[in-house]
């Protein structure tokens, strides 16, 4: 695929934003499995089988298999597909589940949007916040086996994960979105804030940068639970994340993304990935053509290096 420049300003949004949200895809109409069916308002009714997309931007089906399609897409080779720009099918020639295996963290590291973003002198990180618990964990021996392929991003760009600190100081975003499971499962004395009002603050935290990535993955948890508890609750958070950063951000100069990496929510039938395309959602400075380059996972990445002038280089082939 031979991706031009297609932003009408020759330097691209001055901000890019690209929200993760985990297992997400396209579902059909269905009240009993399908939570965006009963739940999904203006940004993801189309994934319970709705046909309209209400709000300002584009909404593309894309593919997650990439080409190979005798097994589900996973996480592993899908999140390092999208935020690389890689088609990590042709690297490891199989769908490889959980955090990125030991072949792919080296392209997750070195290849990352997030540091072609630096290498040419453009700011760019991972705005999740981690916990102090959790920076432990990764203290220990052969850590990167538990590492997610953001987190890996974020060290393999040289830079610091975030901690609570920036978080009290609203430099960073906590993965539950309103500071709950920080309150509720790690007992942090923080306030919590509203959905609505955390989109709004990770417009004006990624202002300080030319691109963040932010993920949210408790759609896939929900979807490998394979239970309807709680779902109305996380597809109005995810909603209102959404529109607090519609809302806030400036579509003349600023651009937000939102994609996955595999269905799986979309489906609580069952508790494995599903077949699905999934979601590129694509609001301000840059969408008016998109539609006619993203087409597969791996092209979101490669889009965003386009509206930049970035080049992107295929990878070198795996040594067997």
């Amino acid at each position: 695929m031979d991706i031009k420049n297609l932003d009408k300003n020759k330097n691209g949004p001055e901000t890019i934003i690209l929200v993760f949200i985990d297992g997400i895809g396209f579902g059909k109409k269905d009240l009993v499995y399908n939570p965006f069916t009963k739940y999904g308002k203006d940004f993801f009714s189309v994934l319970g089988g709705k046909t309209s997309f209400s709000p300002p931007g584009t909404i593309i089906p894309i593919n997650a298999h990439m080409g190979l399609t005798s097994s589900l897409p996973q996480s592993g080779t899908g999140q390092v597909a999208l935020f690389t720009g890689h088609n990590t099918i042709s690297l490891m020639h199989r769908h490889m589940a959980g955090f990125p295996p030991y072949s792919l963290r080296p392209y997750i590291k070195n290849d990352s949007i997030v540091n072609f973003f630096l290498k040419h002198q453009l700011k760019a990180g991972v705005i999740n916040t981690y916990t102090r618990r959790f920076l432990e964990i990764l203290e220990k021996p052969r850590s990167e086996r538990f590492m997610s392929a953001s987190t890996l991003m974020q060290i393999g760009s040289g830079q610091r994960l975030l901690t609570m600190e920036d978080h009290f100081n609203e430099k960073s975003l906590f993965m539950d979105i309103t500071n709950w499971f920080l309150r509720k499962e790690l007992g942090y004395d923080i306030p919590e804030i509203t959905p609505l009002e955390a989109g709004k603050r990770l417009v004006k935290i990624a202002r300080d940068y030319n691109l963040v990535v932010y993920e949210y993955f408790f759609t896939d948890k929900y979807g490998h639970e394979g239970t309807n508890h709680d779902v109305a609750f996380i597809v109005n958070h995810i909603e209102d994340l959404l529109t607090g950063i519609w809302e806030e951000i400036n579509p003349e100069k600023e651009l937000v993304v939102v994609s996955s990496d595999h269905g799986n929510f979309e489906d609580l039938s069952t508790p494995v990935h599903t077949e699905n395309q999934i979601p590129a959602i694509f609001y301000g400075s840059g969408d008016d053509k998109v539609t006619i380059n993203v087409r597969e996972i791996y092209d979101v990445a490669r889009y965003l290096y386009s509206l930049k002038n970035i080049q992107y280089k295929e990878p070198s082939p795996l040594i067997a």
